[in-house]
């Protein structure tokens, strides 16, 4: 008698152990680009684009979607959960056009707040700290010979998220002509109160033999309009 007088609390639990501990929220993020005459913008894509000296450049924000593909799985990706962004992302892109190598330098590379703020693009050295390549190795034993054993080799989420941004992150360096290259620049998370954001590209230098000393190409300046909203997410 006493477990039947106990089924309806215990279904109640059920119920609410399934049911979930809440609502589930999402954070949206968007960059609208400002046109300021000195570069085009593509309102439907986001993007800001300059050519200068035969140099064909594109910046543009990448939102949740198209973050989410950079893994296969959440777990794996290093920009971002669920819930949350980690960093603020642009994906940049540039195209030689000129007779002669170019050399690019994406770690110059400094964003400007409404704030008063700035922070510096962050370099593979930095994801390397943050996501360090680590491994497991679990043993296998034959149980006729202790001699001889397997290594089953355990690749950890952090292995999975900084391979990643190896694969993302723009690779610096000179750029032959006729040659085309994207992957992103990445800062710190944005401040919800940010308002304008205005990324500075120092880093692009013109030259004849392709290493870092030559005649810089003038300051880009990309500027955008910086909203943030929390919603709550469908179906979850």
């Amino acid at each position: 008698m006493q477990l039947f007088s106990r089924l309806p609390v215990v279904c109640l639990l059920l119920a609410f152990f399934f049911s979930g501990c809440g609502p589930f929220y999402r954070t949206i993020i968007t960059m609208e680009p400002v046109n300021t005459g000195d570069y085009s913008i593509t309102s439907a894509e986001g993007s800001c684009s300059v050519e200068k000296a035969g140099v064909k450049i594109t910046l543009v924000f990448e939102n949740r979607k198209k973050l989410e593909e950079a893994a296969e799985f959440i777990s794996w990706n290093p920009y971002l959960n669920e819930q949350k962004f980690f960093f603020t992302v642009f994906k940049f892109t540039v195209e030689n056009t000129r007779q002669d190598k170019i050399f690019i330098d994406t770690g110059r590379t400094v964003l400007l707040d409404g704030l008063g703020g700035q922070s510096n693009a962050l370099t593979l050295d930095y994801f390397k700290t943050l996501y360090p390549v680590t491994t497991m190795v679990q043993p296998k034993n034959y149980p006729r010979n202790e001699m001889l054993y397997d290594k089953t080799v355990i690749y950890t989420e952090d292995y999975y998220r900084y391979n990643r941004v190896e694969k993302t992150l723009f690779v610096n360096g000179e750029l032959y002509p006729g040659v085309k290259r994207e992957g992103y620049i990445v800062f710190d998370q944005v401040k919800q109160e940010a308002g304008s954001i205005t990324v500075n590209l120092p880093g692009i230098t013109l030259n004849t033999n392709g290493s870092a000393a030559g005649e810089k190409l003038d300051e880009l300046k990309f500027k955008f309009l910086h909203k943030i909203e929390v919603k709550e997410a469908k179906g979850q």
